[in-house]
């Protein structure tokens, strides 16, 4: 689930969810970005929506995690002027060494975010914006005759699905004005809402970050029960004729053993699918984690080479499976 482009982290005191929770009737999202190529067939408007179940450390969306609003400070931006410190109510910055310093721990539950309204300098902005269905439908219809006959619109994150009141029913109107669906989801939700949500879906990318149980929430925080399942209900599923792209994000040192990835083949392959999609690791969202002021724990780990992931490739193409690397692939 990759999103380079923030165009929706706006500053303004607008966009503030009211006292901190998020009206069941509107979806709270972090992103939109249009023009994908990179998220489904054709061209796509692609939805980037809070919260998710797993805490994935090489996560490139961590503004996303978060089932709220959330505040990021640029030093890049930043000009020190010192607004926030005087409008901020909980007395959480400070200025040291002619540098701004924001005590997290309080920001992170802060609901106000009086530091935004007063930041003329974009130094300050808030992820995550309240949106209504209708609103984003609007967008989608201003934006369809773009897409091509293949495009659609894609939820991503985030776990899209992890708001189940409000992606539903979205989800239905999308059909009902023959939108193109796709998701981008790590399939842990509960399986009989999975199972209901897919019949509004036409196209599933899902991620298989490690087969082993114990390894997988390691990695991730929450082990792999629950999403084996759904995918494997999911593919066995007769009435859904949609079309299923298990994702491998590839962490060096992490999950690109030989075992693992053939395990993954021979699990896809059994419960009767056909392809296994493959994404390098890259560090497009460091600069998120120091503006969430957070440690980045990947901050060494560098992008497998063209010729590592092309010997994975082989791997899982030697187990009767077709793969493609990265996004160069024929959708």
């Amino acid at each position: 689930m990759t999103n380079i482009n923030n165009d929706t982290l706006i500053k303004s005191a607008k966009i503030k969810v009211s006292q901190g929770k998020t009206d069941v009737n509107k979806g709270l999202v972090f992103s939109i970005q249009s023009y994908s190529v990179h998220d489904g067939p054709g061209m796509r408007t692609t939805v980037f929506m809070n919260g998710c179940p797993l805490k994935c450390g090489w996560c490139c969306n961590p503004e996303g995690l978060h089932h709220k609003q959330i505040m990021l400070h640029s030093n890049v931006k930043c000009k020190t002027c010192g607004a926030c410190i005087e409008a901020c109510p909980k007395g959480a910055v400070d200025l040291l060494d002619e540098k701004l310093r924001f005590d997290r721990s309080k920001c992170d539950e802060c609901s106000t975010m009086e530091c935004a309204d007063v930041c003329l300098n974009e130094g300050i902005s808030i992820a995550g914006i309240e949106y209504s269905i209708d609103e984003l439908m609007s967008r989608f219809q201003r934006e369809r005759h773009f897409w091509g006959a293949k495009g659609g619109v894609t939820f991503s994150g985030g776990e899209p699905l992890a708001q189940k009141e409000f992606i539903l029913p979205l989800l239905k109107k999308c059909k009902d004005a023959y939108i193109n669906t796709c998701v981008e989801t790590t399939g842990c939700v509960d399986s009989d809402y999975f199972l209901e949500v897919l019949r509004y879906i036409d196209w599933v990318f899902m991620d298989l970050k490690h087969m082993d149980l114990q390894k997988h929430k390691e990695l991730t925080g929450v082990d792999n029960h629950l999403i084996l399942k759904n995918i494997k209900l999911l593919a066995q599923t007769p009435w859904w004729n949609g079309f299923i792209v298990p994702r491998i994000p590839i962490i060096p040192g992490c999950n690109d053993d030989v075992n693992n990835l053939r395990a993954t083949a021979k699990f896809v392959k059994d419960i009767g699918l056909e392809v296994i999609n493959i994404l390098p690791f890259h560090r497009l969202g460091e600069s998120k984690y120091r503006q969430l002021g957070r440690e980045y724990s990947f901050i060494e780990q560098n992008s497998p080479s063209a010729e590592h992931m092309n010997n994975l490739k082989e791997i899982i193409q030697s187990e009767g499976i077709i793969c493609f690397v990265g996004h160069d692939t024929p959708f």
